[in-house]
């Protein structure tokens, strides 16, 4: 099904990366791509958790602008939440706890701040989501590799759709938005999709 969707759009190139795709899209992202996955079941409630999601590097200062200005074309101030290994929850943060919805704000130590400046607040607190291999274990690879290229398990990480539209549902959903908007690369059930 999607690939036969992904054919009927001119403008685009695809790949077949097969299981290999959570780590690629991580080295993508560590190289300063923005991109977008659409992966497995819908997530239900406010939060993208991984599988309808615009990911990037929270380490590069100008990260949030980008997105809000080129892909959300939202106010430049607005924040993003990360998506963070929950094995990196105490060495990041001070006082926290396992929590998976971005709904509950926490504060990262000083000493981070300065290397993760998109995914804080002005007041040196996240909105994370900490995240489990059981919870979503492509999105894991997809953090665990982007350690092992960057050093932080962190992702910037926001809803796959673009300012004023739904998320997501469908893959002819994702390629439009994809299209529409200023992602580098799209990941959708193991292909990789760029721009002619």
């Amino acid at each position: 099904k999607v690939k036969q969707t992904l054919k009927t759009f001119e403008n685009i190139s695809f790949e077949d990366l097969q299981d290999d795709w959570p780590e690629i899209a991580a080295k993508s992202v560590a190289d300063g791509k923005i991109c977008s996955f659409f992966h497995g079941r819908m997530e239900f409630g406010p939060r993208a958790l991984g599988n309808r999601s615009i990911v990037a590097d929270p380490m590069r200062e100008n990260i949030r602008q980008r997105i809000n200005s080129k892909v959300k074309k939202r106010p430049n101030y607005q924040p993003f939440c990360p998506s963070i290994l929950e094995d990196e929850r105490e060495r990041l943060f001070i006082n926290s706890f396992p929590h998976k919805h971005m709904a509950i704000a926490f504060r990262m130590k000083d000493e981070f701040i300065k290397d993760l400046p998109c995914a804080v607040h002005v007041d040196g607190t996240a909105r994370p989501q900490f995240v489990e291999e059981k919870d979503n274990p492509n999105y894991y690879r997809y953090l665990k590799a982007l350690k092992d290229i960057t050093g932080y398990g962190v992702s910037l990480n926001t809803s796959f759709n673009l300012h004023g539209r739904t998320i997501v549902r469908t893959p002819e959903d994702a390629v439009v938005d994809f299209i529409d908007c200023n992602i580098d690369e799209l990941f959708i059930e193991g292909y990789r999709v760029r721009r002619k």
